[in-house]
């Protein structure tokens, strides 16, 4: 366990204990915070000790921090003449990935793809916003239960032992869900998130449960009845997290450590592109095991810039999804370790070529039908499974990306044009010689940085390129002043909306339909919003992107054709 003391936050201190091993792995790796009311290393490690932590951190890949309050207390009651513990709470958030002072990577070289040549990047345990989860003592307990309410969006759970709300909590309360173990709290605390959560009592034992999302869960236990914090970690906190898919996050299912034997890993493997390390992913279903005589699709989900092949099947649960419906899933990782090549720069990993090899490789040694291949990504990975299909569009036959900012600045406008993005312009070259066409399912959110959607960001960049590549017409895009009431730029020639899951039923879609203006017109474009999505993969987006490309079909002359 090390101290970190923290210059951005006055010197205050957090002690800290790190899972063993390398933590650039194949790993999801998640943070449990714990306040109590003694600063002492001590303190620390009797609660490790008696909560069961030590092995917790290791078995489940934790990272276990212990902030430090001041005086002995912590200021749940948000007394503006104590010190402002949730600015401070809010503040440890970014320094949970390194046990170095502040930040440990820089913006910049996080966005480069060759960040394997700066020690800090050996560093990085990046624990995900998604899964963060805090307990709390004393009136740590009464600060865990203050930050639930207040900040939600901060955590996926918390525990509380005796935690009590203050009338500012209660005023200033976001009333949104949080899964909570409450052992001995008072019955306001109770009912408080009994409430939020939407739960009813399931089990007469002091179980809660919401009705339709089993995930926003109550367990309300008398004092000297709790189990230990490991305990509590196993039956509720590894079972949920907190998505960015509304303004202070949802409660959607974690994937089981169970779950991870279902998939095959090749680590390190350099059979693909001349010797070159490459590590990846690969879920075969139980019906294709049981018959390998019958050709399936295959889907390729890339990860976001710092994600990993293991984050981004928690994010997508596609091979859940291809477990129901018979397609084989893979979950690469970018040559470097941390972000993809979309952009094909001369002096930085050919991922291009590396995924072409992939797709090749399953082909030839898995049964998968050559004619049904799709790709789908996040953000960083949005913009790969982009770029592969421009410069595979034999091999590829639709694509699904998610939250791609993508080409150009992704902050503001931009005047690049699709000659200036390499991905595009061999897209184009490849045309000459045959007028491919790849149908897109484009999924992007409400609170994104290009939306509303406006002339020269990247998301008009992309998807007038896409129109053009497709033979869509192509309508001017309104200005950042003066954006299209629809949000999305320009509206389709068909507009849906889409309510898809009971869970979150306020989880809306706008679905902007384009046709190409072929004699039989064809949809080859849609650009849809998910209301109130934030930089993030909501529940049913790969769902919906995988409904409208398993439809297509790539011939071995490249030409399309839908089913």
């Amino acid at each position: 366990m090390e101290l970190k003391t923290m210059a951005r936050a006055d010197g205050r201190g957090m002690y800290l204990l790190f899972p063993k091993g390398e933590p650039r792995a194949v790993r999801r790796v998640s943070a449990l915070i714990v306040l109590r009311d003694d600063d002492t290393a001590a303190s620390a490690e009797q609660l490790l000790a008696a909560e069961g932590l030590n092995r917790l951190c290791n078995s489940q890949n934790v990272i276990i921090a212990f902030p430090n309050p001041i005086g002995g207390r912590w200021n749940w009651t948000l007394d503006p003449a104590l010190p402002d513990d949730m600015g401070f709470l809010k503040h440890i958030q970014r320094e949970l990935d390194s046990p170095v002072e502040n930040e440990p990577f820089s913006p910049a070289l996080a966005a480069s793809s060759n960040p394997l040549s700066d020690e800090r990047f050996y560093q990085l345990w990046h624990p995900m916003a998604d899964v963060r989860y805090y307990a709390g003592f004393g009136t740590g307990a009464s600060m865990v239960c203050t930050l639930a309410a207040v900040v939600p969006q901060l955590t996926a759970a918390v525990f509380a032992e005796n935690g009590a709300l203050s009338p500012a909590a209660l005023r200033d309360a976001a009333n949104a869900a949080v899964p909570a173990y409450l052992a001995g709290c008072p019955e306001e605390t109770n009912a408080y998130f009994i409430h939020v959560n939407g739960a009813t009592e399931a089990d007469g034992k002091g179980a809660f449960v919401h009705p339709t999302n089993p995930c926003q869960r109550v367990v309300s236990v008398p004092q000297g009845k709790r189990a230990t914090l490991a305990e509590v970690y196993h039956m509720l906190f590894c079972r949920v997290r907190r998505t960015n898919t509304s303004v202070y996050g949802d409660v959607d299912a974690r994937m089981q450590s169970e779950a991870e034997s279902s998939f095959t890993l090749f680590a390190q493997d350099t059979r693909l592109t001349d010797g070159l390390k490459h590590t990846w992913l690969t879920h075969v279903p139980k019906s294709v095991r049981e018959h390998p005589e019958t050709r399936v699709p295959l889907v390729l989900f890339f990860h976001g810039a710092s994600d990993n092949p293991l984050e981004a099947a928690d994010m997508t649960k596609l091979h859940v999804l291809g477990e129901r419906e018979g397609f084989i899933t893979i979950y690469p990782w970018g040559t470097n370790r941390m972000t993809w090549n979309s952009s094909m720069l001369a002096d930085e990993p050919d991922d291009d070529a590396y995924i072409a090899a992939l797709i090749r490789e399953m082909i030839a040694h898995y049964p998968v039908d050559p004619e049904r291949v799709y790709l789908s990504g996040f953000s960083n990975g949005a913009g790969e499974a982009q770029a592969v299909a421009l410069c595979h569009p034999e091999l590829v036959t639709a694509i699904f990306p998610i939250d791609a900012n993508w080409p150009g600045n992704r902050m503001g406008e931009t005047d690049i044009t699709w000659r200036d993005v390499t991905p595009m312009r061999v897209g184009m070259e490849k045309k000459k010689t045959f007028d491919y066409r790849m149908p897109v399912w484009y999924t992007y959110g409400g609170r994104e940085i290009s939306y509303p959607v406006y002339n020269r960001c990247t998301q008009q960049k992309q998807y007038d390129f896409w129109k053009m590549y497709n033979h869509i017409p192509i309508r001017p895009t309104p200005e950042k002043e003066c954006p299209h009431p629809c949000g999305c730029g320009v509206p389709g020639d068909v507009t849906e909306r889409l309510y898809p899951t009971a869970a979150h039923p306020e989880h809306i879609y706008d679905v902007q339909r384009f046709f190409s203006d072929d004699p039989e017109k064809q949809n080859l474009y849609n650009y849809v919003v998910m209301l109130g999505k934030g930089h993030e993969i909501a529940p049913m987006d790969p769902e919906l992107g995988w409904r409208y490309v398993s439809r297509f079909r790539r011939a071995a002359d490249g030409s399309l054709r839908m089913v």
